[in-house]
């Protein structure tokens, strides 16, 4: 990779109905995924997305990534607190970087943000040196 990349995405997984969030939400996903036919009853075995992309250039921090998913979420926040709450939202972050140690730093209020919706935060992050 000849850059650092840097991206964020929101997403809910499981046993769960992706047209049904994006019904709820209003907010069309940038990808989703059912693993059930129409008719088929959803199971636990069923691994079933909807994710939700930051909007912003691969080259911008982390942190902004994240604001920008927050952003997008308090476009509906009561029905997606409620949703993060019933199915588990989860905060995926991404980062490939020639430096030592990628980190990430988050102010006061970016952590609150994501504890109003109480939110898992999953990290990957790649170093290339």
């Amino acid at each position: 990779m000849d850059l650092d990349a840097r991206f964020a995405y929101f997403y809910f997984d499981g046993s769960l109905d992706p047209i049904e969030i994006t019904r709820r939400t209003g907010i069309s996903p940038m990808a989703m995924m059912k693993q059930s036919g129409p008719d088929s009853p959803a199971t636990e075995a069923q691994r079933n997305l909807w994710r939700l992309r930051s909007r912003l250039d691969l080259e911008a921090p982390l942190e902004s990534h994240v604001k920008d998913i927050l952003d997008q979420l308090d476009a509906n926040k009561n029905e997606f607190v409620e949703l993060s709450r019933e199915l588990g939202g989860t905060m995926q972050l991404v980062s490939y970087s020639r430096e030592n140690e990628p980190g990430i730093y988050f102010d006061q209020k970016t952590v609150s943000r994501i504890a109003e919706y109480f939110l898992r935060i999953n990290c990957n992050f790649y170093n290339f040196r």
